[in-house]
This record gives structure tokens, C-alpha cells and sequence, in this order.
């Protein structure tokens, strides 16, 4: 049965209470946040960056983001160093067992988005992660920020594993469009 538009917010609220409920069993036992974690996703992504850009980046207040990192600092998962060509900036890096967290989360993590997703056969889970980064794509536009997918592409990835072979090899079909008639 089609859902109602009007209760795509309720949905989604649900989908990411869940998704946040299972990431928290993870994290919480080392002593990771799913904003903590955000943070080291981005950097194991993209780099060390300064800290503003990480800001921007993960889409984390600016005076929020400097108590994150405060407190990955003190887990030994990231460490600040001077920016060469700006003294007042930091370049925030992963340490080594920041890169060793990142990995062991990930798999895991994508184990537990598969308890997620199960309802969902392979394609529904790639076509999901397609419309779902649309959405954050036009809301981060929408916030003057770089595109939500494009700085997500770690759960993109575990979404695509999990769709598997099939949906990779599968050719998409589109429906022909109607011309209207004016």
C-alpha cells in the first residue's frame, strides 16, 4: 500500500531513530557518539582538514565541534596540529588508532545496517540510498553546505555492500515519460 506524503517526516524520524539506536550499541562501548563517529568517518574520508572545514563538512556547529574533538583528542583517535599556512588554524588528523577505530566500526556498522534494511531486497536498498541522498544533497544546498552524499559516501558504501553484486550489475530501466498534451 502507497503511504501518504504527509507522513514522510514521521517515517523518516522512525527509520533514523532506528539506524541511530543501532549505531549507538555499537559506539557506546568505545565511547564513541554517532557525532563522534561522523567526525572520524569524514576524516578517514577526506583527509585532515582544518577544523572549520570539518565543521562545514559533517554539518556540526562550529562550538560543538570543538567539544567533539576535545573529546576524540582525548581517546588518542585524532590529533590537532598547527596549520603551516594559517598559525591560528589546526589541521585535525586521524592517529593511527583513530584509522584502526574507523575500520573496525565500519564493517560493523554495515552488519548493523543490514539488520536495518532487511526488509528490503538489494535494489530497494540501492534505490533507498539514491533517493535518500537526494533529499541531503538538496537540503545541504539548501544550507549553503557541500552536498550531504558527497561527505557520506562511507554509509553510501556500506549501503551499496549490502545491496550486493546483483544491483551493481543490474541495469536500471526507467520508465518511459508520458508527454502531456497541453
Amino acid at each position: 500500500a502507497a503511504r501518504k506524503p504527509e507522513r514522510i517526516g514521521q517515517l523518516l524520524t522512525v527509520a533514523a531513530a532506528a539506524a541511530q539506536s543501532l549505531a549507538r550499541e555499537r559506539l557506546r562501548p568505545l565511547g564513541l557518539t554517532p557525532r563522534g563517529w561522523t567526525v572520524l568517518s569524514a576524516l578517514a574520508e577526506g583527509g585532515p582538514r582544518p577544523q572549520i572545514d570539518l565543521a562545514t563538512a559533517t554539518g556540526t556547529d562550529r562550538t560543538v565541534m570543538t567539544y567533539l574533538l576535545d573529546d576524540l583528542e582525548r581517546q588518542d583517535l585524532i590529533e590537532r596540529a598547527r596549520d603551516a599556512g594559517d598559525r591560528r588554524s589546526y589541521q585535525i588528523h586521524l592517529t593511527r588508532r583513530g584509522e584502526e577505530t574507523h575500520r573496525r566500526v565500519a564493517s560493523d556498522l554495515a552488519a548493523q545496517a543490514d539488520t536495518l534494511l532487511r526488509p528490503l531486497d538489494a535494489l530497494e536498498r540501492r534505490r533507498l540510498a539514491d533517493l535518500l541522498a537526494r533529499v541531503a544533497d538538496g537540503w545541504a544546498l539548501r544550507e549553503g553546505a557541500p552536498p550531504l552524499a558527497a561527505r557520506s559516501s562511507q554509509a553510501l558504501a556500506a549501503l551499496d555492500a549490502l545491496a550486493g553484486a546483483e544491483s551493481r550489475t543490474r541495469r536500471r530501466t526507467r520508465r518511459p515519460t508520458r508527454s502531456r498534451v497541453v
